[in-house]
């Protein structure tokens, strides 16, 4: 029997997760995944059997990878506010190389929740602690302000998320007003959104 490639292996990962997060586990078409990884789809069907085993190990990957921009919460050698502002570093350089993952997750929890919880808890357990465990800390150290951490937890990711989500509204606006505007690393982005924070969670 034939061994598998890894290099043949990560192609497929690779087409798989662009038509994964564009058109979620039912609008992705095993054909086009193959076609993007330069190889038939008999071979793919050799390295991965469903569609739904391709997709598995995609999404675990790609939430995997956003979990671990949590890990930076547990370091206890900074200030609350510093792993904030280093996890919102982390968690925007994340979408710019997963920019639809916010959608993607919503579609697929839309799909089915049970699957979602499920891998998130899974996922999750050996990440440390949550950013409202960490703001709760904060707190009772008396290093911010008393805030709702559950509205300042939405609040925080939408701020994150919806440039990316909203991308295509926002370049036709930029187009439409004949302005110009780039944001190499997206650093006025990560400014503006510590600036948020920095207010809200001010003493």
């Amino acid at each position: 029997m034939q061994s598998k490639d890894k290099n043949t292996e990560q192609k497929i990962l690779e087409a798989a997760k662009t038509a994964f997060m564009k058109y979620g586990l039912y609008g992705a078409r095993m054909q086009d995944i193959a076609d993007n990884a330069g190889i038939n789809k008999a071979l793919l069907h050799y390295y991965f059997r469903s569609k739904e085993k391709l997709f598995d190990q995609v999404f675990e990957g790609a939430l995997s990878k956003y979990f671990e921009q949590m890990l930076v919460f547990s370091d206890t050698s900074l200030p609350v506010l510093e792993r904030i502002f280093k996890y919102i570093d982390n968690i925007i350089d994340f979408l710019s190389e997963y920019p639809q993952m916010s959608m993607f997750i919503i579609k697929e929890i839309s799909v089915d929740q049970e699957m979602f919880y499920e891998k998130v808890k899974m996922l999750k357990e050996d990440k440390g602690i949550h950013l409202i465990s960490l703001l709760k800390e904060g707190q009772e150290k008396g290093e911010i302000s008393n805030i709702d951490p559950v509205v300042f937890v939405m609040n925080l990711h939408s701020l994150c998320a919806y440039p990316f989500l909203a991308s295509p509204i926002f370049k036709a606006i930029i187009s439409s007003s004949a302005s110009h505007w780039e944001d190499p690393g997206n650093n006025k982005l990560k400014a503006s959104v510590k600036d948020f924070v920095a207010f809200r969670l001010a003493k």
